[in-house]
């Protein structure tokens, strides 16, 4: 594989670790606004869920740190050194706070208080 298909398939998972980020965003903003109108066990079940969601995908983007990391370094081929810095991204990543990053991208909705619940107006007859 040619230097430059190697940069740009680092690039590339550059890339998608950013776009992995803004789609547990978007999928946050999407959670807040079911859970604005949707109140019980129910719903706090969907919410571990998308948190558990959230910690999954700071696990794959930390995954994906290191392989573009290694791609990067791939390209002339690895010195002990670079083997050494592999060795220390393995225990760096074993260190990320996966919990408190996928709480920083999915925080419980702490806006405006739900709305009221609708009723029917057959009720008034």
């Amino acid at each position: 594989m040619s230097s430059e298909h190697l940069t740009k398939l680092a690039d590339d998972l550059d890339e998608m670790q950013r776009y992995l980020d803004r789609q547990v965003k978007r999928m946050d903003t999407v959670v807040d606004t079911i859970e604005a109108r949707w109140q019980g066990p129910a719903a706090k079940a969907y919410r571990r869920r998308h948190r558990d969601a959230a910690k999954e995908a700071v696990r794959i983007r930390e995954l994906m740190k290191l392989i573009e990391a290694a791609v990067r370094m791939s390209r002339d081929g690895f010195t002990e050194q670079e083997l050494d810095i592999l060795a220390a991204f393995k225990r760096i990543q074993m260190s990320v706070d996966v919990d408190g990053e996928a709480a920083e991208l999915s925080t419980p909705n702490t806006g405006s208080p739900p709305p009221a619940p609708r009723t029917s107006r057959l009720q008034d007859l």
